[in-house]
């Protein structure tokens, strides 16, 4: 399997997040792709391609305008007000009975555009978040050419993002990205399946009155974890979209066993909807020492989860999205693509 990959994520770093009552390092940090990197690499998985770069065009699509415009503005910006060094993040957050429309000042662009104070701006930051954009797109760009699978292995990661929302570690949505340059290269319909700990808030709402994009989310109950708003199993999309947002929330403490059936009841709902292309949002914060998780799957039941995806026999497009447990999450990951592989090269090949 193909693997796209780039440098330009490490200027993205050296900001801090707040973390209840506790201001740290963040863990959404470059060291992240250099385990990934190399547990991928151990495993075989070497045939690395850098991306090609792309335009705005598809981002448009999936995001306001304005909000893009926000990304790439933000930092210098704030460098204007407060000179070079240090990290941008919201004083305030657009709320109800607030006037929303962000003015020229880098702070009522901040309180509009992000929801959460785990989206800080450095310096690096949009290039990395391009780089995400463009490791998506090239992924889509090599299954047109005839790849059966490939794995984006972007960072930041996305799936929190919505149109007009960057959050939790999330900038531009790169799933939602790739899933609509697919539907743009000829697919009929996408299926759009989070395996994150999270739950995809931006992906739901960025695709939750539309049909051709069917999204599934296993993730933490909104009653325990993060983003607390959102993510019940009673979220099931709106107008044309009814029907095609399913949601599989889980309590926190939840193992393989209990996950596993949530997968399949996943995989039912995909083989239903019969989609021309599979996207992943590949997290692996479900596992047992994730320092932002609380499921308890073990390093070797990402084998499992990889042959289960494959079983579905789609053209494949994984996408990074979570996973910080720095010791496990290079074979983490490494486990659920050679799953995933040998088990398609066994059914005939993907």
């Amino acid at each position: 399997m193909k693997l796209i990959y780039s440098e330009d994520h490490r200027g993205h770093a050296g900001a801090m997040e707040m973390r209840y009552d506790e201001m740290i390092p963040m863990s959404e940090c470059p060291e992240r792709m250099d385990a990934i990197m190399g547990g991928l690499a151990a495993a075989g998985f070497d045939d690395v391609v850098p991306p090609a770069a792309h335009g705005l065009d598809v981002v448009h699509q999936i995001h306001d305008p304005a909000f893009v415009s926000f990304l790439q503005r933000c930092y210098p910006l704030w460098e204007e007000e407060f000179g070079p060094g240090g990290f941008a993040t919201a004083y305030t957050f657009g709320m109800r009975g607030m006037d929303q429309v962000p003015n020229g000042s880098v702070h009522s662009m901040l309180s509009c555009y992000t929801f959460d104070v785990c989206a800080p701006f450095v310096k690096g930051t949009w290039p990395a978040i391009n780089a995400a954009k463009d490791i998506a797109l090239t992924g889509v760009d090599l299954m047109q050419a005839g790849e059966s699978s490939v794995f984006s292995v972007c960072r930041p990661a996305g799936h929190h993002a919505s149109q007009d929302l960057a959050g939790g570690y999330c900038y531009l949505n790169n799933a939602a990205i790739a899933a609509q340059a697919h539907l743009n290269a000829g697919a009929k319909r996408v299926a759009l399946l989070d395996i994150d700990y999270h739950h995809g808030n931006g992906t739901q709402r960025i695709f939750y009155e539309r049909d051709d994009v069917l999204f599934l989310s296993l993730h933490c109950r909104p009653q325990d974890e993060y983003p607390f708003l959102m993510g019940y199993d009673t979220e099931v999309g709106a107008g044309p979209g009814k029907g095609y947002n399913v949601n599989l929330p889980m309590p926190r403490g939840t193992g393989y066993d209990d996950w596993s059936k949530a997968l399949q009841l996943a995989h039912e709902r995909i083989k239903a909807y019969a989609p021309d292309v599979l996207v992943v949002s590949l997290g692996v914060d479900t596992y047992k020492d994730d320092p932002v998780g609380g499921f308890v799957l073990q390093t070797a039941d990402y084998i499992d989860v990889g042959s289960r995806i494959a079983l579905l026999g789609l053209p494949t497009h994984f996408i990074m999205e979570g996973g910080y447990a720095m010791d496990a999450l290079g074979q983490n990951v490494a486990n659920l693509i050679g799953g995933f592989s040998k088990m398609a090269a066994g059914a005939g090949g993907q």
